[in-house]
């Protein structure tokens, strides 16, 4: 009889270990299916959420996915964006645990986002993207600004801000890069009112960002200049309608 009543506990302690196991394979399989659904809720952004597989846009695709995000969450019913009234959003690439047929991607991105307000300083290489609400700024310089069809703008990058793998495949539109940083001209309308700077941070002291407010013929003069010197002295002609500067670590 206790050879018997050993045998039990024995099979019975197996059965359990069985039990156990089986329960923590399926709840860990349902978790990462749950994580490759798109529509994932990110701090109650309702919007679909792309995958990455390397910790920068890789191509146009995937550049326009990273930034239609950002712009979406700077401009989404965000509870945390409009309690603290954040306009100003960074965007960054995380790296994410994602299962598909039960097989670990490695190497998994997806985008996420703070403030700019909260960022103390940004890490070298970093790929980043920063949003800005334009129209609140405006609003904050000039009100009567935005009752014009158009506003043309220029933005300078100190060092250069952007994305390597893009500028071999295309050369970004309005866009000018130098060795000390690059200049980007756009024309604003009422249904583009946010500014956009994205790229990887390069390895310097500090990244500094203007953007200044400027007249249709600048836009064309500056696009048509070889030397950063030389468009720098232009634009200190007009007013900065914002800047930024932190401080970059290795």
């Amino acid at each position: 009889m206790n050879i018997n009543r050993k045998y039990i506990i024995i099979f019975g302690t197996l059965i359990l270990l069985l039990v156990i196991i089986t329960g923590a394979i399926t709840y860990y399989k349902e978790k990462g299916a749950q994580m490759l659904i798109p529509d994932v809720q990110i701090s109650d952004v309702k919007q679909s959420v792309p995958i990455f597989f390397q910790d920068y846009p890789a191509n146009s695709n995937e550049l326009y996915n990273f930034l239609s995000f950002c712009r979406n969450t700077l401009f989404s019913d965000v509870k945390e964006l409009k309690d603290k009234k954040i306009k100003e959003v960074v965007c960054t690439l995380e790296p994410e645990i994602v299962f598909k047929e039960e097989t670990l991607l490695a190497d998994t991105y997806i985008p996420s986002f703070s403030s700019l307000d909260s960022i103390i300083s940004f890490k070298s290489g970093r790929y980043i993207g920063i949003s800005v609400d334009l129209k609140d700024v405006i609003r904050e310089y000039d009100s009567y600004l935005l009752e014009k069809d158009k506003l043309y703008f220029c933005s300078v990058s100190e060092p250069s801000l952007v994305n390597p793998s893009i500028l071999e495949t295309e050369k970004p539109k309005q866009t000018l890069v130098f060795d000390s940083g690059n200049v980007s001209c756009q024309v604003k309308t009422e249904k583009s009112l946010a500014m956009y700077f994205y790229g990887s941070v390069p390895q310097a002291e500090s990244l500094n960002i203007k953007q200044y407010l400027v007249d249709e013929q600048t836009v064309s003069d500056i696009m048509n200049k070889q030397s950063f010197s030389e468009i720098k002295e232009i634009l200190n002609k007009y007013p900065i309608i914002w800047q930024m500067e932190k401080p970059i670590l290795p």
